[in-house]
């Protein structure tokens, strides 16, 4: 019998930009969620949570750069209260069963635009191909982006129309602060994002090294759980 609905979270790291000397890596991350999977006590954690540290759990929106960063609205908070943040969501994506893989570019090896666009559109689609068995165990597969660039937003319709898998419906009016799974997304973005740069000989920057503690911390703390869930 044919599960009720896979959702599919999407959010992404970089600009279609090229050159750019900025943000060597484009990252596009998605975190598939089976909806028969019941996560409403993780919700109501990480609800609880968030209210304690004086959040306003309904309008309560993660954002991992901002937060490692020390910006927006996180620019008056200490490291230790944003690493009390950081790590209720950490909490809130070890308790909930889902996988994610994310498919990245490196500009350096790219000569436009039209081949960034081209790069993800193949990494896509070979993910898809790969889990197209799973994916057609479900009844139909919902995607869930906010539109925050256009270029993603039609490649995402582009390539999910182009396949053979069940019934594709697009999400309306995604806001990121409805959704944690969403934010789980942006979680992602940015633990891989560090995580190609490192491979790649990269070092932490600033405001990496003092909120994680080195790459050591960073490896054994964050990227070693988060691994645990990749689709490869």
């Amino acid at each position: 019998m044919a599960k009720e609905a896979l959702s599919i979270f999407v959010d992404e790291s970089g600009v279609f930009k090229y050159p750019d000397s900025l943000s060597r890596f484009y990252i596009l991350s998605l975190v598939l969620h089976n909806q028969a999977q019941n996560i409403s006590r993780p919700l109501a954690d990480l609800s609880r949570s968030v209210a304690d540290l004086g959040f306003d759990p309904d309008d309560f929106v993660f954002h991992a750069g901002p937060i490692i960063r020390k910006e927006g609205g996180y620019a008056l908070l200490s490291r230790h209260w944003r690493s009390r943040v950081f790590d209720r969501m950490m909490t809130f994506a070890r308790n909930v069963d889902f996988r994610y893989h994310c498919i990245s570019v490196d500009k350096r090896f790219v000569t436009s635009s039209e081949h960034i666009a081209e790069r993800l559109r193949d990494g896509l689609l070979t993910f898809i191909d790969r889990q197209s068995e799973m994916m057609c165990q479900f009844e139909k597969v919902k995607v869930y982006y906010d539109c925050g660039q256009s270029a993603v937003t039609n490649l995402l319709h582009e390539t999910f129309s182009s396949v053979r898998m069940p019934s594709v419906e697009f999400a309306q009016n995604v806001k990121p602060s409805r959704y944690k799974l969403f934010q789980v997304a942006d979680l992602v973005c940015t633990v891989k994002l560090i995580e190609q740069k490192l491979a790649h000989g990269d070092s932490l920057t600033v405001s990496e090294e003092r909120f994680f503690g080195g790459v050591r911390a960073f490896k054994r703390n964050i990227l070693r759980k988060f691994n645990r869930k990749e689709i490869p």
